[in-house]
């Protein structure tokens, strides 16, 4: 499972995407009193205020056929059902931002990277082909000085051994 951060509304938020692409709420979501009232409400009074359907931001919710989720059984979508969708989908924009975000920052460092190990191979050949002489004198010296290390340790690995 996939999953982020966001700070949002000063608040942490921790989500994740199953395979499925539904956002699951792992942790930092509070609910407004709101929404813990309709929770609580009883299904008579929830059937009453369906039939007098009122949006809180003055927008038409989606429909269930937009979402591609089935419609209920009476037709219509209950108040909290509409909540949870929309929490949904607000989660899955801010899952798509923050992976577009950490994309954009990776592939910025990788090009980075990229720049700077070709400078370095510019550099290393410049070097090497305009002190092709010293430098190989310059490696059988660098060459001898790891021998020599190299049977030192050997040495002292043997002496531990003993012990």
């Amino acid at each position: 499972m996939g999953g982020s951060e966001s700070s949002h509304g000063g608040r942490k938020v921790s989500f994740g995407l199953d395979e499925r692409e539904q956002v699951r709420v792992l942790q930092g979501i509070r609910l407004t009193e709101d929404v813990v009232n309709r929770m609580k409400e009883s299904p008579q009074s929830r059937r009453d205020k369906q039939r007098l359907p009122s949006s809180p931001s003055g927008t038409a919710p989606p429909s269930p056929a937009a979402e591609g989720k089935p419609k209920s059984p009476t037709g219509t979508v209950s108040p909290r059902e509409r909540e949870q969708a929309l929490v949904q989908e607000e989660l899955l924009r801010l899952a798509k931002r923050e992976r577009e975000a950490a994309s954009e920052a990776l592939n910025t460092a990788l090009q980075r990277e990229r720049d700077n190990t070709n400078e370095e191979r510019q550099r290393v050949a410049q070097l090497v082909s305009n002190k092709k002489p010293q430098y190989a004198v310059e490696l059988q010296g660098r060459e001898a000085e790891l021998k020599r290390q190299e049977a030192f340790y050997k040495e002292q690995l043997a002496r531990i051994e003993k012990k």
